[in-house]
């Protein structure tokens, strides 16, 4: 006889990285303070060491936000070129790259902060991500010289 395990649709899944569990928060933080390349990757980490049951859908938003930015910024330049927009509004039509970045950033805390919660319900003992926020936004970003790279890259990664 063939029996299913019972499983609820929000609960965690074991992972043998859950020790480095950190609250959704730290990488929120670091997204913000270090830029989009660590705090992205944390994201994805820390849904991994969750065993966040969406981590596919995060894995998605992450995507979302890498491969957005470049092309909302390419659609921008070739508004510019078409005359679609002035000079002038380029600048502010360039804020929506950090709109598209900040509000995927905000829908992956929402989305592991659920799954965090019941982890630590039932017992996960998440980890202090204060140190390496600061250790990512101090060292990390001032360690990462961008001036030499190409805009592309430095578009999806600050």
């Amino acid at each position: 006889m063939a029996t299913g395990a019972y499983r609820l649709p929000d609960e965690p899944l074991p992972s043998g990285w859950s020790r480095y569990a950190v609250d959704p928060l730290w990488p929120l933080l670091t997204l913000m303070l270090a830029g989009g390349g660590f705090g992205l990757l944390w994201f994805a980490f820390n849904s991994a060491a969750l065993g966040s049951p969406t981590r596919w859908r995060e894995w998605g938003c992450i995507a979302v936000s890498v491969i957005g930015g470049p092309l909302l910024a390419l659609a921008i330049y070739a508004g510019e070129y078409h005359d679609l927009l002035s000079p002038a509004q380029v600048p502010y039509a360039m804020l929506s790259i950090l709109l598209l970045k900040l509000g995927v950033a905000y829908a992956l805390y929402l989305m592991q902060q659920r799954c965090f919660e019941i982890w630590e319900y039932y017992g996960g003992q998440a980890r202090n991500g204060l140190p390496l926020m600061i250790l990512l936004a101090v060292v990390g970003r001032g360690a990462l010289d961008m001036s030499q790279w190409p805009p592309m890259l430095k578009l999806v990664l600050q």
